[in-house]
């Protein structure tokens, strides 16, 4: 887990060296994770709609359904403002640094994209996390004890694709480049083997979720909202495994 830390605060300084860079880039992540928890609130409000404690008017539900779509698309247009607000505040960044070759600063464009989709990845990840511990402590314990276990194996993923990006830009240098299926296939396997360490991880949270259902420590709606969070951490796992060996390839290229 140390390397994943180290390497996205390191990058973050190079890529973003002033405090405005870096409050602005906070305030990208700031806005994914309210997108985010956002999601799941909608979740909830919809398990609430479709699962109600007492039954509800047409009424009453055509009005609460016309708020959902409207918060629905709410959110659409602030994660297209996200990603508006992003591209500019990378352009201002780099435009403000030393100017390097096309290619480098090609690849600046990409770590950079890559290392605010993960940390903005990990932001979500802690608040979802924060999210299970409220609805069902036992559940938040399991889903942490997991998650520590998915980063040690993505930790060591993330080392030897270092290792293998730094040997591919040697053989680049020296005239010896390799196959683009050989880079392709090593970046593909090793985040597709963080995503199997997830799904694993997955597969003991939805029996851990039966049981507390069976057992009735959680009810119907908040088995409904806890399904639908897991389905949302098992896909920041996936995108975070597969990103961070793009990651990898992008910053070692962009040295």
């Amino acid at each position: 887990m140390k390397i994943i830390v180290t390497e996205l605060i390191k990058t973050t300084n190079n890529l973003f060296p002033s405090r405005k860079e870096v409050r602005m880039i906070i305030g990208v992540i700031g806005l994914a994770i309210f997108i985010s928890i956002s999601e799941l609130l909608m979740a909830h409000f919809f398990s609430l709609l479709i699962l109600p404690d007492k039954p509800r008017s047409s009424g009453s539900l055509i009005f609460l359904s016309c708020i959902f779509l409207l918060s629905f698309a709410v959110l659409r247009l602030a994660n297209f403002a996200k990603e508006h607000y992003k591209l500019r505040v990378f352009e201002q960044s780099f435009n403000n640094q030393e100017k390097k070759d096309r290619a480098s600063d090609s690849w600046r464009w990409a770590t950079a994209m890559e290392l605010t989709t993960l940390l903005s990845m990990c932001g979500r990840l802690i608040v979802l996390s924060a999210i299970l511990f409220y609805f069902s402590p036992i559940f938040g314990i399991c889903n942490l004890l997991i998650g520590v276990g998915v980063f040690q194996v993505l930790s060591y993923r993330l080392s030897q694709q270092f290792e293998s990006q730094y040997n591919f830009r040697h053989k680049q240098l020296i005239k010896e480049p390799v196959t683009n299926a050989e880079k392709v296939r090593t970046r593909i396997i090793a985040g597709e083997i963080g995503s199997l360490a997830s799904s694993a991880g997955l597969i003991f949270l939805f029996g851990i979720l039966i049981f507390l259902y069976a057992k009735d420590y959680v009810d119907p709606a908040k088995a409904f909202v806890l399904f639908i969070a897991i389905r949302m951490v098992g896909q920041i796992y996936s995108g975070f495994s597969s990103g961070l060996m793009r990651f990898a390839r992008a910053r070692v290229y962009s040295e």
